[in-house]
């Protein structure tokens, strides 16, 4: 997608788009002056003025992140239902008088999600190809009523009927984050891709299920746990209800041959003043630039050639996420808040806050996304996560109430960090670095390791900070800042600055093997030659 062609763009110079030394060592691709000029054009264009030319993209690419809400809620409502008293007496057994939930269920009733986001994931290449994107969020949201309609439906003591419908709604959470990403990074102007594919992050961070389970888990009969389920419902209707009006990707209509559907989608989505014949060969010319490099399109196309280098970088976002500890300090925040010395109801109180900071976080991303760049934000955040895990390490060493204190507010600060950073940050880059020939795939790549990795380290976490177990408590903050450490020095070597590069930019920043530490600075040469 291209700004609107004013003033700014109308001077690109010569020398800008001038010499061969990049393009004459390949055979032709298209119309090489229109990338030039369209790059220009995007390169000129403000935020700011995106958002008022392109308000009707931004205003779609929120409502298709929506159903990554969903990611969010049902990994946090898995575990505050495992404490609600009416949820434990119809899913668990007695013993010494209590309720108790089986450990290895426990164990399933928390990572079939994973399961199923990892096989969701892995169809959105296909599923997204035959339907196209916003098809696929269709069927995301057909999976997810189904899946939700067995939990909620599912009869006391009937544990496997619960784990059917979790493993069913975690299909549809897997195709959900894995469209969003694809759809924003192809349906947003340059200047909008970083928030838009950040607010993928936003949504998830903006579920209320810690809220909903404090609202009925008090109740005493099934519905405490049963309301909890059926409110999923409200996002999937509402995404279904919008899809038949939201314009599909111009790319996906592109690639189908559908090239006046891809013209009324470029024009609806930037109005009237947009030069829309020149963003249709943009997409045109960088299509045929990517089919240049690789006829097919196949999953193991992914790890061929540069593409690999890419796909790489697209899934160890997320594996560097999970290293940085999320899943240990977030997950344990309410633990840390008790240990504390706050009451249990507080704890839970200073938990939804936690929540509340991550989502001012994920807003300030939109402001630093572009203006810091994706690489130096990742960066800077990796590193002050590590601090962060460090020090909750070495404070816990000392088991005074003041180190206690020292720890739940690290908690807070560590939330802060993480939701500024290497969370939204993690979707942007993810969304940026494919080829737009495998994006679908690409991306539905990183969603899958994404679901691996979380699915692992919440199998180990509460092994290493369970007191019947390992009981290491917060010294497990040297075992992931360690880790993050690690992340942070791999960061600095592999993660390539994607700002402020268009898509043909950045396939031939790959295409030329140039350095993660240059892609900000390396100056692409074009022909201007009309034969190109």
């Amino acid at each position: 997608m291209t700004g609107t062609v004013n003033e700014k763009s109308a001077q690109v110079t010569h020398s800008e788009v001038d010499a061969t030394a990049d393009f004459e060592t390949k055979p032709p691709y298209g119309n090489l002056t229109t990338l030039a000029q369209a790059a220009a054009t995007e390169h000129a264009i403000t935020p700011a003025q995106a958002v008022r030319t392109y308000w009707r993209a931004f205003a779609w690419c929120l409502f298709i992140n929506m159903g990554a809400l969903l990611w969010g809620y049902d990994s946090q409502v898995g575990g505050g239902l495992l404490s609600v008293p009416s949820f434990r007496r119809d899913f668990g057994s007695l013993i010494d008088q209590q309720y108790v939930l089986a450990a290895s269920w426990q164990s399933a009733f928390n990572s079939v999600s994973s399961i199923g986001g990892m096989a969701g994931a892995f169809s959105l290449g296909y599923i997204s190809e035959l339907f196209g994107r916003r098809g696929a969020v269709a069927v995301a949201c057909l999976v997810s009523i189904v899946g939700i309609l067995l939990q909620f439906l599912t009869p006391a003591h009937n544990n496997g009927m619960l784990l059917a419908g979790k493993l069913i709604n975690g299909l549809s959470l897997g195709m959900f984050v894995s469209s969003a990403g694809s759809y924003c990074a192809e349906v947003s102007p340059l200047a909008l891709r970083g928030i838009t594919t950040a607010s993928v992050n936003l949504w998830i961070d903006c579920n209320m299920s810690n809220g909903v389970i404090r609202g009925t888990g008090n109740r005493t009969d099934a519905y405490a746990y049963r309301l909890p389920f059926a409110l999923q419902w409200i996002f999937p209707v509402a995404l279904l209800v919008g899809l038949p009006f939201a314009p599909e990707s111009p790319w996906w209509l592109v690639r189908e041959g559908r090239i006046d559907d891809a013209r009324k989608v470029i024009t609806r989505l930037g109005g009237p003043t947009i030069d829309a014949g020149m963003q249709l060969q943009q997409i045109q010319d960088t299509i045929e630039l990517e089919d240049s490099y690789a006829a097919s399109a196949r999953y193991i196309d992914c790890f061929r050639g540069v593409n690999f280098r890419r796909t790489v970088v697209a899934t160890m976002v997320f594996v560097l996420q999970q290293g940085a500890g999320v899943v240990f300090v977030l997950g344990f925040s309410t633990y840390f808040f008790e240990l504390a010395g706050f009451a249990n109801t507080n704890a839970f109180n200073l938990g939804i806050g936690v929540t509340a900071i991550g989502i001012v976080g994920n807003l300030l991303t939109f402001y630093t996304v572009n203006r810091f760049g994706r690489r130096s934000v990742f960066f800077w955040g990796m590193l002050t996560c590590t601090t962060v895990l460090l020090l909750i390490g070495f404070i816990s060493i000392s088991h005074s109430q003041n180190a206690r204190w020292t720890v739940a507010a690290f908690t807070i600060v560590y939330n802060f960090i993480y939701q500024t950073s290497i969370g939204p940050l993690g979707y942007v880059i993810f969304a940026e670095v494919s080829s737009a020939k495998l994006r679908s795939k690409t991306v539905a790549l990183g969603i899958w390791v994404n679901s691996l990795f979380g699915m692992v380290v919440n199998i180990v976490v509460p092994y290493l900070v369970n007191p019947d177990q390992a009981n290491l408590g917060g010294y497990v903050g040297f075992i992931f800042g360690g880790l993050a450490f690690t992340g942070t020095i791999w960061t600095w070597y592999f993660i390539p600055e994607t700002k402020d590069r268009t898509v043909d930019e950045l396939d031939v920043l790959f295409e030329q093997h140039v350095p993660a530490r240059q892609f900000a600075t390396h100056h692409i040469l074009r022909s201007n030659s009309p034969s190109n």
